[in-house]
C-alpha cells in the first residue's frame, strides 16, 4: 500500500478511537483551528472567530492552535487557546515550524476535525485567504522568489493533496488553484466572506451624511468619490485611482472631491496628486471603526485593484447603498458582474472615467438600493448558515 494510504487509514483509525472514547466519556468531538494569529482586525481572524462560534454551536469542543491569540476573544466564542511556540526569526522556516507544532499537537490529541488557515497541513479542510503567486504577477509583473515565506508553505500545504476540501474567497482564487496546484473542482469550495448588517446598512450609513461630508470639507454641489481599504495601496492600485481622478477633474472641473482611506505611506501618492495638479481635491484618512459613515458620505465607491482576492470593503459599501465601480480582478465583482456588468471594469482609465461620470448624473439612489438588496444575501447570518452546512458535510464525509 502507498505510504499516503497507510497514513490516511492510520489517521482515520485514530479518529475513530478518539470519537469512541469521547462518546464513552460523554465528551463532544474535538475540532482544532490552526491559524498563526487571531486578532480581531484582520479578515482571516474574523473568519476564524466565526468558525469557533459555529463549531461550538454544532457540538464541537474547539481548540485554537495559534502562536498569538486574543484569549478573551477566543473564550467568548466558547473555544480555548493552545498557544504554539513561535520560531523567533523571519523566513520560510517559521511557517514550517508552525506546521510541525500543529501536527505534533494533533498526534497527541487526535482532533476529529482540523481546520487550517493555510499555514498547516490538514486532511480535512484548508481555508485560503490569498493567492500570493497570482498577486505577485498582477502587482509586480514577476514571479515570487524561491523560498518566499508565504508561498513556500502554501505550495507545501496545497501540493500534498491530503485535504478533503480547500475553501477559497472567490472563483478567481479557485481558478488559480485549479491551474497552479491541480486541485480538482470537487475539492474546491467558494466561500464568500460576509458582512455585519447591524453596522453596514443604509440607515446607519446615511443618517448623518451631510454632517460627515461637512467634516470632510466637501462643498455643496460637489461629488465625493472614494477608495476605502485597510491598507496596501500598491495592491489596491491607488496610483490608478489618482490618474482616474485627474482625468475626471478635467472633465468636471472643481466639481469632484476624492477620498482615500487606509493605513499605508501616503506620501508618494500625495506627491503624485500634486504632480497631477489635483492635490487640493484629495482628502486622506486612516482607517476608522465607524467606516459605514464614510461609505454613506460617498457618491461612488471605486476600487481599481490590481488584485483583491475578495474585497469586504466592496460588499460593505454595497450594503450601505453606495454605488460601486470595481476592477474585474476583485473577487467581490463576482457578486455583481451578472446583474450589474457595467460596474465591473478592466484596466482602461478612460473607461473608468466615462463610467463614473455616467453614474454621477444618473439616479444613484435607486442603484444604491438595488446593490444593498443584493448585498443582504451575503450577510454574516446567510454566510454562517452556508458555513454550517459545509462543516456538517465534512463530518459526514
Amino acid at each position: 500500500m502507498h505510504p499516503a494510504g497507510r497514513r490516511a487509514r492510520r489517521v482515520k483509525s485514530q479518529r475513530t478511537e478518539t470519537m469512541q472514547n469521547a462518546t464513552q466519556h460523554n465528551q463532544p468531538p474535538l475540532a482544532a483551528i490552526a491559524i498563526r494569529q487571531v486578532e480581531k482586525n484582520t479578515g482571516a481572524s474574523r473568519i476564524a472567530v466565526h468558525q469557533m462560534a459555529l463549531l461550538t454551536e454544532v457540538g464541537y469542543r474547539v481548540v485554537v492552535l495559534a502562536e498569538k491569540g486574543n484569549n478573551q476573544l477566543i473564550e467568548a466564542q466558547g473555544a480555548t487557546l493552545a498557544r504554539m511556540p513561535r520560531w523567533p526569526f523571519k523566513g520560510a522556516f517559521r511557517r514550517f515550524w508552525f506546521n510541525r507544532r500543529v501536527q505534533a499537537w494533533c498526534k497527541r490529541h487526535h482532533p476529529d476535525l482540523l481546520v487550517s488557515h493555510g499555514d498547516a497541513e490538514s486532511s480535512d479542510v484548508i481555508y485560503m485567504h490569498n493567492c500570493v503567486h497570482l498577486a505577485s504577477q498582477r502587482i509586480h509583473g514577476r514571479e515570487l522568489p524561491r523560498k518566499h515565506e508565504v508561498a513556500a508553505i502554501h505550495d507545501h500545504v496545497l501540493s500534498q493533496g491530503r485535504f478533503k476540501r480547500v475553501a477559497v474567497n472567490s472563483q478567481m482564487m479557485a481558478d488559480d488553484f485549479k491551474t497552479r496546484y491541480g486541485i480538482s473542482e470537487d475539492k474546491l469550495e467558494i466561500s464568500y466572506p460576509g458582512y455585519d448588517p447591524e453596522q453596514f446598512n443604509p440607515a446607519n450609513a446615511r443618517h448623518d451624511r451631510q454632517a460627515m461630508r461637512d467634516s470632510l470639507g466637501v462643498g455643496e454641489g460637489e461629488y465625493l468619490i472614494g477608495l476605502v481599504t485597510s491598507g496596501n495601496f500598491k495592491k489596491r492600485n491607488v496610483a490608478a485611482f489618482l490618474e482616474i481622478a485627474a482625468l475626471l477633474d478635467a472633465r468636471l472641473p472643481k466639481r469632484c472631491r476624492f477620498l482615500i482611506v487606509g493605513k499605508d505611506d501616503v506620501s508618494p501618492y500625495q506627491r503624485q496628486a500634486e504632480t497631477l495638479g489635483i492635490g487640493e481635491r484629495f482628502i486622506w484618512r486612516t482607517t476608522v471603526p465607524d467606516v459605514e459613515r464614510l461609505y454613506g458620505a460617498l457618491d461612488i465607491f471605486v476600487l481599481p485593484a490590481h488584485i483583491e482576492e475578495f474585497g469586504c470593503v466592496v460588499l460593505e459599501a454595497m450594503a450601505c447603498a453606495t454605488p460601486v465601480v470595481v476592477s474585474v480582478w476583485t473577487g467581490a465583482s463576482e457578486l455583481i458582474r451578472d446583474p450589474f456588468p457595467h460596474l465591473v471594469l478592466d484596466a482602461d482609465n478612460d473607461a473608468w472615467v466615462a463610467r463614473i461620470e455616467a453614474l454621477l448624473v444618473k439616479d444613484r439612489e435607486a442603484l444604491g438600493n438595488q446593490l444593498a438588496d443584493l448585498a443582504s444575501g451575503y450577510s454574516h447570518r446567510h454566510q454562517y448558515e452556508k458555513l454550517k452546512a459545509s462543516f456538517r458535510s465534512l463530518h459526514v464525509d
